[in-house]
């Protein structure tokens, strides 16, 4: 979706038949709304915590919020551990928005009742956390305060983790992206 591209919402009367497809422009008109809110006036980065750490080989990530380039709002609700296995010397914790389709409800049936078809009807706010070997903030523009988001979906680096003896470390020159 472009920065200036122009929303649309229903507008409801009296005696309309809604449908599935007016109940999700409606929910497209709120989320687009609040992304390019985050995009134009926030960019993106983290907001609060997503401190990241290392203990005995384990990848240590606090609980936090994060913007996407997407103007995603990245919830991580509990602290979360994940392991770093690498070949290269220097690795990226990346933050990935997620939407994960959930509860099944039966939606018809055939007439002798013995095939039931099932669809998901929620979809829930998550997140995904990655170890690889780039950056994938690298190409972004800082400007005044503020990193400049691409509006492309892709992950979000949060820390550099470099190999030593004793195993990683958090590089801590590295400064993630960070909402203002």
């Amino acid at each position: 979706m472009s920065v200036l591209e122009p929303l649309k919402r229903p507008r409801y009367t009296t005696g309309q038949l809604l449908t599935a497809a007016d109940f999700t422009l409606e929910q497209n008109y709120f989320r687009d709304k609040l992304k390019r809110h985050n995009r134009t006036l926030h960019g993106f980065g983290i907001i609060s915590g997503l401190k990241v750490s290392t203990v005995s080989g384990r990848i240590i990530v606090e609980p936090g919020l994060a913007v996407d380039c997407e103007g995603n709002e990245v919830v991580v609700d509990d602290r979360q551990t994940i392991s770093a296995t690498s070949d290269h010397g220097v690795v990226y914790v990346n933050l990935r928005y997620l939407e994960v389709c959930e509860d099944s409800i039966p939606i018809t049936s055939d007439p002798g009742g013995d095939l039931a078809i099932t669809q998901t009807s929620r979809i829930r706010e998550s997140f995904a956390l990655t170890v690889a070997p780039e950056n994938c903030n690298r190409g972004h523009r800082h400007v005044r305060a503020r990193w400049l988001p691409c509006g492309q979906p892709h992950e979000l680096t949060i820390a550099k983790l470099r190999q030593g003896a004793h195993g990683w470390r958090v590089d801590r020159g590295y400064r993630p992206p960070a909402v203002k």
